[in-house]
């Protein structure tokens, strides 16, 4: 019997499904972008440990799992940030710790600095994510995906160190969750470009308004990643005031997976810590 509850709700018009389980102040877990991802996926390894102490809520992004397939080509990440915020908001919760792995994490960081605030973040940990300020040329293998087995199997490989976590049914796992209809679409989105338009960066306004940050932020980074920069979250470290960073030695991009006690042990303090 699974340890939490599969629930699917409307927000305004859009289907919306998540992970439940537990009791106390409210966690709120972002999975990560790559195709494939899920709630379910990325936290089941943890949701049970952290429900002891915490009311755990695990959305499927838009786009996502079992959530409508929906994409915003004006504003990509404020339409996802706009529907995490109605979502919360429809479930009670006002404020919250929060946690995001890789592109979970980016929307977090992307959120916290808007005006005003979409959602009020007690304690806020991203994994591997950074909003892609120290990316790696690695990215574009996740990022140009045609759905097949063998494709996904190149993306597994990018996200476990371990050979053991490459196994044909967590391939599996994924390649189905890729193909479930309009997935590979909504996902794909993001790579088209209006020869039209060029599109400004924002990095350095993006920096300047984290070095702004005051709410509690640990970093989560891994030895062996292979889709960030070599110390990128030394000098992530360095761009937020009183950030924390931990690593882990036998991860590559997903240590909620890999090193799943660790890592419960990790965040649980984090959080729970004054």
């Amino acid at each position: 019997m699974a340890s939490y509850q599969h629930r699917t709700i409307v927000v305004g018009d859009i289907k919306t499904h998540f992970l439940e389980a537990g009791s106390g102040p409210d966690l709120v877990l972002l999975h990560g972008g790559e195709y494939g991802a899920s709630a379910e996926i990325t936290w089941r390894s943890n949701i049970e440990a952290l429900a002891g102490n915490f009311h755990v809520v695990a959305p499927d992004l838009l786009g996502w799992g079992q959530t409508d397939k929906i994409y915003s080509f004006s504003d990509p990440a404020g339409l996802r940030i706009k529907h995490l915020q109605k979502f919360l908001e429809t479930l009670g919760i006002s404020k919250a710790f929060f946690v995001g792995n890789s592109a979970g994490g980016g929307v977090i960081l992307r959120a916290v600095v808007r005006h005003p605030a979409p959602f009020q973040i007690l304690k806020m940990v991203t994994i591997c994510g950074n909003a892609s300020v120290f990316k790696t040329t690695a990215q574009a293998d996740l990022d140009n995906y045609t759905p097949s087995i063998e494709n996904m199997k190149k993306i597994v490989t990018l996200l476990y160190h371990d050979p053991k976590w490459q196994t044909e049914q967590n391939i599996r796992e994924r390649y189905e969750s890729s193909i479930i209809p309009g997935a590979w679409e909504t996902l794909s989105a993001a790579r088209l470009r209006s020869p039209a338009h060029q599109v400004r960066s924002t990095t350095e306004e993006f920096i300047k308004q984290l070095s702004q940050l005051d709410i509690p932020l640990l970093i989560m980074s891994c030895e062996h990643d292979p889709l960030n920069q070599r110390d990128w979250d030394v000098n992530f470290q360095k761009i937020v005031p009183g950030s924390k960073v931990h690593r882990f030695m036998k991860s590559a991009h997903e240590p909620q997976i890999e090193e799943r006690e660790e890592f419960n042990r990790v965040l649980t303090e984090f959080l729970l810590g004054e």
